[in-house]
């Protein structure tokens, strides 16, 4: 065997040792001590110096993965929030679709419950569902828009505000099938009851005229004899309302009167057993005018929970409707 040394200076000669077969058993003997050596060291050195450092290693990737949980839990914490934040928007602006006639065919399919857009509970799956139905309700929005613009005075007479100004409002009947309290019947209930303090404020929901104030006449198939004292304002395109169980009257038949001005206050004329006001929303269509869910046109409280779809809310309207208000 011949070993070659390389000074480091090119001026110095390069020194060359030849090695007998003794030699190389030797040389090799040295270098697997050598090896042997260095690999005990890369083993125990680090291992020693890992149960060393074990303990505050430990300690800090145990304050690292808290630190890491927390911030992990206070993200889902935010997306979930953002989520909730944006079905909200969605299910309100879907109400103004339907308040203002906008057709399904030019609403956004995003902002359907059942697009799942909102659905996922991964997080990163959800920011993208988020960020898609952001572009859904801009597109929404638009379409909100260009109504208005079609129709200037469309916002003004759209009733969108619980004619109540009390705090403390609980529904006690709501639109849809019931057996009836009083004849103990199955019946469809048009409208909805709003028990409140008495002599709360009942106020106008939009820009409207009065068509009716008093009573109707008692009979056997008069639902509205029910109500007691009424008001019902005419909205032009938007339809009309009704408001029953009045314990006064502050406005006259042929009056103009804005949203949020007084009409009456509430009372328990009629079949009332308790102070309440009894609202209901008559909405126009290709077929006239027909009842429907008078807490769809209550944008500033929260009445219904969960999501509501255009077409669900089109599909909510009185199977038969019965006797349309005075005037309208």
């Amino acid at each position: 065997m011949e070993l070659q040394f390389h000074p480091a200076s090119p001026r110095r000669p390069v020194r060359t040792v030849t090695l007998s077969e003794r030699g190389e058993r030797i040389l090799l003997a040295l270098a697997a001590s050598g090896a042997a050596l260095l690999l005990s060291l890369w083993i125990t050195v680090p291992s020693a110096a890992a149960r060393a450092l074990r303990r505050e290693r430990a300690a800090e990737l145990v304050r690292d993965t808290a630190d890491a949980r927390a911030a992990g839990g206070d993200l889902e914490a935010r997306v979930r929030g953002l989520r909730d934040r944006a079905a909200d928007a969605g299910s309100l602006a879907s109400r103004v679709a339907f308040l203002y006639g906008v057709p399904p065919a030019d609403w956004p399919r995003g902002l359907k419950p059942e697009s799942g857009l909102l659905a996922p509970s991964e997080p990163r799956a959800l920011t993208e569902g988020i960020a898609r139905y952001a572009a859904a309700l801009d597109h929404a929005a638009e379409v909100l828009e260009g109504r208005e613009r079609a129709a200037p005075g469309l916002a003004a007479v759209t009733p969108s505000v619980l004619p109540l100004t009390a705090e403390l409002v609980e529904p006690s009947a709501v639109f849809g099938p019931r057996v009836s309290p009083w004849t103990g019947a199955e019946e469809f209930f048009d409208g909805l009851d709003l028990a409140a303090p008495a002599g709360t404020p009942v106020i106008a929901p939009a820009d409207g005229t009065v068509l009716f104030t008093g009573r109707v006449a008692p009979s056997p198939h008069s639902r509205l004899s029910r109500f007691g004292t009424l008001v019902v304002l005419g909205h032009g395109p938007a339809g009309g309302t009704l408001f029953g169980h009045l314990g006064r009257l502050d406005v006259r038949r042929g009056q103009r009167v804005r949203r949020g001005e007084r009409l009456g206050a509430v009372g328990n004329s009629g079949w009332a057993m308790a102070p309440t006001l009894h609202y209901e929303l008559w909405r126009r269509s290709r077929g006239g005018l027909a009842p429907t869910d008078p807490r769809f046109a209550v944008l500033d409280r929260k009445l219904i929970d969960g999501a509501l779809s255009l077409e669900r809310m089109l599909a909510t309207s009185s199977p038969e409707p019965g006797e349309t208000p005075p005037g309208l």
